[in-house]
């Protein structure tokens, strides 16, 4: 029988395939984002002709036309990257336990910090549960220490980095190890602020402030790419005094390379991976011990074994748990575990620097302590008490156009045939309203949003139904349930 295998970003599948075509030899065949078509239809072809028996890919893989499909097996199945936002909207992990519904073949979920709703059907017996008590090498997990970047400003130390991190990274370089330092934001500078007005640099077609990229000096829009040329000054009141606000990836090596000018520094994020092999050249490079310290966002932080790796250094690592979103405090949990992971794999005990504005979070703590028991015992009590999943539904249906008056008439319409749903089902109902979504507008669309939180999903099937209905030229209508990303 032929097996499928998923992994969340195309930057794991060099490492994994290596390994498996050790294993496997030419059975094993490679799918994701950055094939040509014709290499896709090869893909494709070679699984449904039963010329390759493996297929390791990313989250379209779960499409691919398999012959006899004996086992599906989902990688890191917390990620995120398996919800595909554009259209068609799919959630890869929602399609896999179809298909395994559907052909009989087993599914199997793989995750040191899973899912809150998957790790919940686990222990209430939806899903049959099993443990991994041990790293595969046997080796011990890294101990991480907690620096409190309050007292760093307080102490006049206004860097990115803090002391207790710049002198780990000392020692690990000069003892011949590497380190990876994880920001999860790229670019140089979020905002981009007029300190006389005010004004903050904004894309055209998006609701969003740009991103300062400095090694190619332009501003960029993170959600629809478009790129600006840097301002000179300020179009509002004509200021010339510009500030530079957050800081990206771009400026941590920036600051890294004035510290250590001999230190060897790569960078990995969505701008120096955009080429076909782009993960793959980078990721190449430090396994071959040929950079000292690797930075990077999220992409950096699961899956990646290197052995030379001792030391982990992790910034702002409370911001995503400011976010507006019921996962903030999940997701912040499965990131800090995810890239602590990276550290001491080998025979060298690993050490990671975690720092943060609020050390007394105590979903640092249990981060802190790997301790993920104890994280999803308070998390779903919290999500119990205020009737977040898995103990009901969100279910998100989204409207966007080009032309604001009708994509308005849209949501007129869809609204009020989902309030006569409401007014039946009041009981089945925690929370029903419709706003604007939180980015009003991206790549030129006006975005409005009907939320609905629900006791159960009896009625989806209506909500789906209403939506077909009223699907219009003016607007495009989406529905997500329990939706990745609320903005």
């Amino acid at each position: 029988k032929q097996v499928l295998m998923l992994v969340p970003e195309i930057a794991l599948t060099a490492q994994l395939v290596k390994r498996f075509k050790a294993w496997f030899g030419d059975e094993v065949a490679v799918a994701h984002s950055k094939l040509s078509q014709n290499e896709r239809g090869d893909v494709w072809y070679k699984m449904h002709t039963h010329q390759a028996n493996i297929l390791i890919g990313v989250r379209s893989a779960v499409f691919a036309p398999f012959e006899n499909l004996g086992l599906i097996i989902i990688d890191e199945e917390h990620e995120t990257s398996y919800k595909q936002d554009e259209r068609p909207n799919y959630h890869a992990r929602n399609v896999a336990l179809e298909r395994a519904r559907l052909t009989g073949a087993p599914l199997i979920l793989g995750s040191a910090t899973p899912d809150l709703e998957s790790y919940h059907k686990a222990i209430t017996g939806e899903y049959e549960h099993l443990r991994l008590t041990k790293r595969a090498t046997g080796s011990e997990l890294p101990t991480v220490e907690i620096v409190d970047m309050r007292k760093e400003l307080a102490e006049r130390n206004f860097s990115v980095l803090s002391r207790k991190l710049k002198q780990a990274l000392v020692t690990t370089a000069s003892e011949g190890e590497q380190a990876i330092v994880l920001l999860n934001r790229r670019g140089y500078s979020q905002t981009v602020i007029c300190k006389e007005c005010g004004y903050i640099a904004k894309c055209e077609a998006c609701d969003v402030s740009l991103t300062y990229h400095r090694d190619e000096d332009c501003l960029k829009c993170h959600y629809c790419g478009t790129r600006y040329n840097m301002l000179s000054g300020c179009p509002d009141c004509g200021s010339k005094k510009l500030s530079y606000s957050g800081t990206g990836t771009q400026r941590v090596v920036e600051e890294l390379k004035k510290l250590y000018p001999t230190a060897r520094i790569l960078r990995m994020d969505n701008d120096t991976t955009s080429g076909k092999e782009g993960h793959y050249k980078i990721l190449k490079e430090f396994g071959e011990k040929k950079a000292d310290i690797l930075v990077g966002t999220q992409m950096i932080a699961k899956g990646h074994d290197f052995p030379a790796v001792t030391l982990v250094g992790i910034l702002d690592a409370d911001m995503s748990l400011h976010f507006n979103d019921y996962r903030s405090a999940e997701r912040t949990f499965q990131l800090i575990t995810q890239v602590a992971g990276r550290s001491g794999r080998a025979e060298e005990k690993g050490k990671v620097v975690l720092q943060t504005f609020s050390p007394e979070n105590d979903v640092l703590r249990f981060a802190c302590d790997y301790d993920f028991e104890g994280f999803y015992g308070m998390e779903v009590s919290l999500r119990e008490g205020a009737a977040f999943p898995p103990f009901s539904k969100i279910v998100r249906v989204l409207v966007s156009g080009e032309d604001n008056k009708k994509t308005l008439e849209v949501l007129k319409t869809v609204y009020f045939a989902l309030e006569e749903v409401y007014q039946n089902n009041q009981e089945k109902f925690l929370f029903f309203n419709k706003m604007a979504a939180p980015i009003k507008r991206i790549e030129n669309k006006h975005r409005y949003q009907v939320l609905m939180r629900l006791t159960d999903g009896a009625l989806l099937p209506q909500i789906y139904d209403i939506c077909l209905e009223a699907r219009s030229r003016d607007a495009l209508i989406s529905v997500e349930e329990n939706p990745a990303n609320l903005s």
